[in-house]
């Protein structure tokens, strides 16, 4: 087994030689393709070293990044957690690879002392000690086949025809319920036992369980869950009906409680459940609508059809669920919003199975909120779908609202304007294609505020989507943290407080309405709401940062900082811990703090490299950096109008301007 391969373009030889000779130098064993001996298959050869080495060293260069065999080396890489790049030359790495910790080594001309040099040695000696221990620990327990380096680079090139692979991010935590009318609901819940009870639910309202899979195979889980989920928005698309969101209903998966202790928790008066099994070219599908208060099933029926027939299917399903439950509902609501009669597919839909399903695995992959690499293999789903089927508007703004949610992170300054364009585009085809499509007016709505800073844009676009999506969760979330980022505050909690009913089991929704305490300033009544989310997912991304935020302008500082310790995320906890240690006089360790700021976030940081300024005292720097990131369009300044961090701003000139020309006022 080599202990390093180094990836490199034949017209960089010269310079990947040094690296060859340094590391050789060092004692380790090198596999490049000078080693090829007379009659060897290339392909066979590569790929088996590739796969054995303790250490992959990808040299990044302008002909590099442009080959096709680099990428895939790359990929497999990145795979396997074997991947130690460096650039050797200024360019733009292939997209996906833009998140990846790189090694600047350009200036390097084989000086074994330099201390740069040094650095990224000690990288590669840490990779080493990292793959030896995990060959040592899965050695008896071998990992799932992996697609081989050919497999990849016909991948790779076949990408070139589909829309350009991208990635970008930014702030998309949600705003919720303001005040104490969320205090007052949540406690109301806690006495009831879950979400006001099913006793108490309205008699409209109705959760679908995630379809179990019973294909034997596990990697059919999101077909299952994609054909509930599209179950779900038909139902929401009759105004009669309201269903609950996806997050609350995937926590019974297990099934491990009663049908009216599920109801219960949910708050729904019924429940939808069902099974999928697909096997060659037929899918079969067991639902079963249950009353809620009883337990009792009200209905089942079992639907089978050749896999082009999927989408009949769940219409049918929609269809009958309705029809089941309209003299049970309100009449008053049933007359203004007849039955949804089975249309085969529903709006910004496919009739293409394939893309279908590629569309599904993207929204798993998304939806998994695992972020980095799973948000690159979820755009490359969507790009496929869109490739089988380019009029699918779903696809589109899926992938729109996937740029949008990474913008930001650190990319190349030109990278990151492809990307924030791309997610613009994408949001605008999918309304084009399908102008009553709700989901799309959302995905749109976000890309244009978040990514393109646009207010007066995002406006009436967020409102559309709302005019389509009452009964989405989703949707009304959209419009709740557009709102409330836009200082309308009241419009904010009316809405957020119907999609909360749609959702009650969700942590995201206690993040979201701490954050909206947050920003009115009202932070002794955030704190219990970022503790509910934390001790629902104590993995969640920001929340704990927001809630060191308002600690410490309670001026509880201990608890602060153990707060922003605690967050995963270091662009939002590095911030408050700088902020923290110059209100104790603790100056340098404050500058420390600042610095790994920039060094680790780049440009993609100026908004909070703002924020800490602003707490400093120092107007003047803090204004600058949120200029500088106003001509970058960091997805930060989304926050700018509501901030408590950049109160200090507020009778600030230039502050004044930035507010106005993002159109908050």
């Amino acid at each position: 087994m080599p202990d390093i391969f180094l990836s490199y373009n034949r017209e960089d030889q010269a310079k990947a030689r040094l690296f060859a000779d340094a590391f050789a130098a060092e004692g380790f064993q090198v596999w490049w393709d000078t080693t090829l001996r007379a009659g060897e298959a290339y392909d066979e050869v590569t790929e088996r070293a590739l796969r054995e080495a303790g250490a992959v060293v990808v040299l990044w260069s302008k002909k590099s990044a442009a080959s096709r065999w680099v990428r895939a080396e790359a990929t497999v890489a990145h795979r396997q957690k074997t991947l130690v790049p460096a650039m050797i030359e200024a360019c733009e790495r292939p997209i996906m690879f833009e998140l990846t910790q790189t090694a600047e080594l350009s200036h390097w001309a084989g000086d074994r002392t330099d201390p740069l040099w040094r650095v990224f040695l000690a990288d590669v000696r840490q990779h080493l000690t990292n793959r030896s221990h995990e060959v040592q620990g899965t050695a008896s327990n071998p990992s799932r086949e992996e697609p081989g380096i050919q497999e990849i680079y016909l991948a790779t090139q076949s990408k070139q025809s589909l829309n350009r692979r991208t990635l970008i991010g930014g702030g998309a935590a949600g705003i919720s319920l303001l005040g104490t009318g969320l205090i007052w609901w949540l406690n109301r819940k806690d006495q009831q036992g879950g979400a006001m009870g099913s006793q108490g639910a309205e008699d409209n309202r109705v959760a679908v369980l995630p379809f179990l899979n019973l294909s034997g195979d596990p990697k059919q889980d999101y077909f299952a869950d994609g054909l509930s989920a599209e179950v779900r928005a038909e139902l929401a698309r009759n105004s009669a009906l309201q269903v609950a969101a996806q997050t609350s209903s995937a926590t019974f998966r297990e099934r491990a409680q009663t049908a009216k202790e599920m109801a219960d928790k949910l708050g729904v008066a019924y429940l939808l459940d069902g099974n999928a099994r697909k096997a060659d070219s037929l899918v079969r599908v067991n639902a079963e609508l249950i009353d809620g208060k009883t337990g009792f099933s009200l209905w089942t029926q079992t639907f089978e059809r050749p896999i082009d027939n999927v989408f009949a299917v769940q219409s049918e399903i929609a269809a009958s669920v309705t029809t089941a439950l309209v003299d049970r509902v309100a009449r008053q609501a049933s007359e203004k919003a007849p039955p949804t009669k089975a249309s085969g597919s529903s709006p910004g839909g496919t009739q293409n199975v394939a893309a279908f399903e590629h569309k599904l695995k993207g929204r798993a992959l998304f939806e998994s909120a695992l972020g980095g690499q799973t948000d690159l293999d979820a755009l490359s789903e969507f790009d496929a779908a869109l490739a089988l089927d380019p009029n699918y508007a779903a696809a589109h703004a899926w992938r729109s609202r996937t740029l949008s949610v990474l913008y930001g992170q650190s990319v190349s300054p030109n990278a990151a304007e492809k990307m924030r364009l791309d997610a613009i585009a994408a949001g605008r085809k999918a309304v084009a294609l399908a102008p009553d499509f709700a989901d799309g007016y959302s995905a749109l709505g976000f890309s244009l505020f978040n990514v393109g800073l646009d207010v007066k844009a995002a406006k009436p676009i967020f409102e559309q989507s709302i005019n389509y999506g009452r009964g989405d969760g989703d949707v009304l979330t959209g419009f709740a943290v557009f709102c409330a980022r836009t200082g309308r505050a009241d419009e904010a909690a009316s809405t957020i407080a119907r999609a909360t009913t749609l959702d009650p089991l969700n942590p995201t929704v206690y993040r979201s309405a701490g954050t909206i305490a947050l920003l009115a300033r009202r932070y002794g009544e955030a704190l219990p709401l970022f503790e509910r989310a934390l001790s629902m997912n104590p993995k969640m991304s920001v929340a704990h940062s927001f809630r060191g935020t308002a600690l410490m302008l309670l001026d509880r500082q201990a608890e602060a900082r153990t707060a922003f310790e605690a967050e995963p995320n270091r662009v939002f906890a590095l911030p408050g811990l700088a902020i923290l240690d110059h209100l104790a006089g603790k100056k340098a360790e404050a500058q420390a703090h600042l610095e790994k700021l920039v060094r680790e976030a780049g440009d993609s940081g100026l908004y909070q490299q703002a924020q800490v300024f602003a707490m400093w005292g120092e107007l003047d720097r803090a204004v600058a950096q949120l200029e500088r990131a106003y001509q970058v369009k960091d997805a930060g300044l989304a926050n700018l109008f509501t901030d408590p961090l950049l109160d200090k701003l507020k009778l600030n000139a230039a502050y004044q301007r930035l507010v106005s020309n993002i159109g908050f006022v």
